[in-house]
């Protein structure tokens, strides 16, 4: 019963922060420069607070649910873990050049963090395709 509670806790969490990092690759990559300071503004209370809590609470069930229950044997899990520490990283990458592009609004970030809608996508296809096939 435990493992499933943590494991729903997981998908939340998860569902959470793809969510707030969809929200500020779309604001870093579209939104134009004469309103970007007030968009960034805005969103950024939600991504300090939801985003980057969902981000501790995936991490922190997910690592649970390996110590507690999957184990580090599998390959799957080890490719999966390679795409969850490049979509952290990611979000970091965002939250540091929304702060920077909040500051000096003409400012354009690199190609990863600037195309990161289709980064993330591709990216949680990948991981949910390892957590559910587990193909080695």
């Amino acid at each position: 019963m435990l493992y499933f509670v943590i494991k729903a806790l997981h998908i939340l969490s998860d569902f959470l922060l793809i969510g707030g990092m969809l929200i500020n690759a779309f604001v870093i990559g579209m939104v134009p420069p004469a309103i970007r300071v007030g968009v960034i503004a805005a969103l950024w209370k939600y991504d300090r607070t939801v985003t980057t809590a969902a981000l501790g609470g995936a991490w922190l069930f997910g690592l649970w649910l390996i110590f507690g229950y999957v184990g580090f044997s599998d390959g799957w899990l080890h490719a999966k873990l390679v795409l969850v520490v490049m979509l952290s990283a990611l979000h970091g990458m965002q939250q540091g050049w929304m702060r920077r592009m909040r500051a000096d609004p003409k400012l354009d970030p690199p190609a990863f963090v600037r195309v990161g809608m289709p980064i993330i996508l591709v990216s949680v296809v990948l991981v949910v395709l390892l957590a559910v096939i587990k193909p080695f």
